[in-house]
């Protein structure tokens, strides 16, 4: 905390441009707290974009801008963004109860709406531990066996009682883009989204596939860095099984601001908050008198930030290959330092 003091009063203390202010703050972290890339936009401009650290540390392969990383749960903004196309060409309807598109939902699923699932207000629980998962995290899952794991367990409330975060009730979500669309979850996101947004650097995570410039994922043991724990990543599905770079993340957020992936009327519905301040893969809250619509996920060797500011649009994007690394954390000061506020300050 000290050296974070020290760190932020000589950024406030010595006029710099603001690159050089966003790069000196970032080399306070060592490479165990923080490997990765940043990226920091307002409007159509790139203010900054840097990595840091390794992409493969056993071969000595630096990070790039162009680096592939694991987007975590930023993968739910697009299995939402996706419900919304599909609404929109009338082949579906938020207001449609699960089970009919899912026939096997239980009795206790009856009341349970799309809306539930795209709100985490299903109050279908999320797999707790990795003893739900029957065959361990290093099997392939399809897509109804995910749902098998949590399917005969009762709900945690009845469904629209509250907010309860749950990867389950996005799983739910994927089956259905598949059952809707005939296509099989990555190519839908792939062609629907990626495809017509230049997003080429984006993908679905591979265990098998050669996928070329992307970082490996490291956990942390004390200060020492290991290779993360190996993951299928059909587990993580429409809830976590994204890649992407930090540009091709700065593509998206560009394209919600236009009307390329959805109407008008579909747009304002994506960034309007359920009452706890969730909606479609997307947090919504006010930070020092500003809106701020973001998201943080984490996975194996993995983690992820994305804050967009809207009134002045405002752009960050941090993507991490170390699954501690303190992306909220980053993220928000960069976005303080945009601001020409303090780094850590909150209200």
């Amino acid at each position: 905390m000290q050296r974070l003091l020290i760190v932020f009063a000589i950024l406030l203390s010595c006029p710099q441009s603001l690159p050089a202010q966003y790069d000196r703050y970032m080399k306070q972290y060592t490479n165990s707290q923080f490997m990765g890339a940043v990226l920091v936009a307002r409007g159509s401009k790139i203010l900054f974009e840097k990595a840091y650290g390794f992409a493969d540390i056993d071969n000595d392969v630096a990070n790039t801008t162009q680096t592939k990383f694991n987007i975590c749960s930023l993968t739910k903004q697009f299995t939402a963004l996706a419900i919304l196309q599909l609404a929109e060409q009338g082949r579906l309807k938020l207001e449609d109860p699960v089970s009919r598109y899912y026939p096997e939902a239980p009795a206790a699923w009856g009341q349970i709406t799309l809306y539930h699932l795209l709100s985490h207000t299903s109050g279908i629980p999320n797999p707790a531990s990795l003893t739900d998962y029957p065959k361990g995290i290093a099997a392939p899952y399809s897509p109804k066996e995910l749902i098998d794991i949590f399917r005969s367990k009762p709900l945690d409330f009845l469904p629209g009682e509250k907010r309860k975060y749950s990867n389950a009730g996005y799983y739910l979500l994927g089956y259905v883009i598949e059952q809707v669309s005939g296509q099989k979850y990555p190519d839908y996101i792939r062609q629907n989204i990626f495809a017509r947004i230049d997003m080429g650097e984006s993908g679905y995570e591979s265990n098998t596939l050669i996928i070329k410039h992307r970082a490996s994922g490291y956990s942390l043991e004390g200060d020492k860095i290991l290779h993360s724990d190996y993951v299928d990543w059909s587990i993580p599905y429409a809830a976590g099984a994204l890649y992407s770079t930090v540009e091709d993340m700065w593509r998206w957020n560009q394209a919600l601001y236009g009307e390329k992936l959805l109407n008008g009327r579909s747009l304002s519905l994506l960034f309007t908050p359920d009452k706890s301040g969730y909606n479609y893969g997307w947090f919504i809250k006010q930070v020092n008198g500003r809106e701020q619509v973001y998201h943080e996920g984490g996975n194996p060797g993995y983690a992820a930030f994305i804050a967009r500011y809207p009134a002045d649009r405002t752009f960050v994007i941090v993507l991490s290959n170390v699954e501690t690394a303190p992306v909220a954390t980053i993220a928000n000061d960069l976005a303080a330092l945009t601001f020409k506020e303090k780094p850590g300050t909150k209200s």
